[in-house]
């Protein structure tokens, strides 16, 4: 195991005011302390102008639901908003890298969450006109252009891998998760060759740097969108978050009326009564682009929880999850073997990386996690597989960064979890 990977998503997005990334020194000091060799983030592709010179960085960062997400785990973790230099971020975070020896995935959540942060509408409409059969080199060049700006400072030696986009194979423009059973096979696999030209692109203009393709998938990940250029196979398998499901029912299933009783019966006990209607979560955003429907419903569930009875919802996921942990360890084991045989056929010899899963909780008031021993036993057995599968890298859990609650609460499981990663 090369990489105990730490997920601060929008860590350079962050803005005066409260938000959990502002002094990036300390952010990666931090991660170092907790055993995180590397730092997976979103490198502002898209967003910084690169056709001035020097390139400008200046982008004007909101609240991505206004009034709603302060309490959401990462949904709101950069502050108070406003104009946010990315370009003077980006570098202050790899000189903080290279100082404590820490290494830095570049990525883009562009299509999927960060253009919800972006206050430019123009912008957002701008690259989202892009054809969608362009959009995979369109955001090569991005990339390439924020490597040539690292390598000019000296940093490029920070960068672990790179990645053109994350989640490349469940993205919008592409037909959404589950694409294989409404897109084409000719249009997927058109998409598959657009990505493995675009990598093949950046891999003749950065030789020294190693580049990625991300799936939410893994052993059964869509042969006809896998770009074969690939240097590094990122999957994410979020084995655990099933059990949110014995809470959230089918409320963030589009269409469904989170009021009807027979639908809410799950999460009425759990919610604020009277509690604030879906429609005020839509309504934060009017005037920006629409998100996915269903963030919008996750929002709104999660932020409206009773803080009276979030200890009794604890005990409730404790419960489910002791009664379940066997049947979650044999899904890990399942689930990598899926992944090294799929690696082995299709392209060998490829470095495995998982650096999202296990579960995503969206309260930073539910707890149950950090309270629950069994559950960070659970991480050290999805530790141990990494290393018995031969993973170059892992994220024991996508919430592990300086915003999440158990960044102080686990500092010591974390040391311990990534001392073991490390070892041998």
């Amino acid at each position: 195991m090369k990489y105990t990977i730490s997920f601060p998503i929008w860590c350079i997005h962050d803005t005066p005011g409260e938000g959990a990334y502002h002094d990036l020194d300390a952010v990666v000091r931090e991660s170092a302390e907790r055993g995180f060799n590397c730092l997976r983030v979103d490198d502002g592709a898209g967003l910084i102008d690169f056709s001035v010179n020097p390139p400008n960085g200046v982008v004007p960062i909101h609240e991505p639901y206004p009034g709603f997400t302060r309490n959401i785990r990462q949904s709101w973790c950069v502050g108070n908003g406003g104009d946010c230099d990315l370009v003077a971020r980006l570098l202050e975070l790899f000189k903080a890298a290279q100082k404590y020896g820490v290494h830095i995935i570049l990525s883009s959540w562009y299509y999927l969450h960060t253009y919800w942060y972006c206050g430019d509408n123009a912008l957002n409409e701008r690259l989202h006109a892009i054809p969608d059969h362009e959009k995979f080199q369109y955001f090569a060049e991005q990339l390439s252009h924020i490597i040539d700006l690292l390598r000019q400072h000296g940093y490029v030696e920070q960068i672990a891998f790179a990645e053109i986009l994350n989640e490349a194979d469940g993205l919008k423009f592409l037909g959404n998760f589950g694409n294989s059973n409404h897109v084409s096979k000719e249009e997927r696999q058109r998409f598959g060759k657009d990505h493995d030209e675009a990598i093949a692109w950046l891999r003749k203009r950065h030789p020294d740097v190693l580049f990625a393709y991300d799936t939410y998938t893994t052993g059964g990940t869509d042969l006809d969108l896998f770009p074969h250029s690939l240097q590094v196979w990122n999957c994410h398998c979020y084995y655990l978050w099933e059990i949110y499901s014995i809470f959230e029912g089918h409320l963030l299933w589009g269409g469904v009326d989170v009021e009807d009783p027979k639908e809410n019966s799950q999460a009425a006990p759990y919610l604020l009564n009277p509690h604030r209607p879906l429609a005020d979560i839509y309504a934060s955003r009017n005037g920006r682009m629409f998100a996915e429907d269903g963030w919008y419903r996750r929002i709104w569930l999660y932020s409206q929880l009773d803080p009276a009875k979030i200890g009794e919802l604890e005990a409730k996921f404790i419960r489910q999850f002791e009664k379940d942990f066997e049947r979650y360890q044999q899904k890990i084991v399942d689930v990598l073997d899926g992944v090294v045989a799929f690696r082995d056929a299709h392209c060998p010899g490829v470095p495995l990386v998982m650096a999202e899963g296990c579960t995503f909780c969206a309260s930073n008031f539910l707890q149950w996690e950090e309270k629950c021993d069994k559950y960070w036993e659970l991480l050290q057995f999805a530790a141990d597989q990494f290393k018995v599968h031969g993973f170059m890298g892992a994220a024991i859990r996508t919430c592990s960064g300086r915003e999440d609650p158990s960044w102080n609460v686990r500092k010591d499981d974390y040391i311990r979890i990534h001392r073991s990663m490390l070892e041998g």
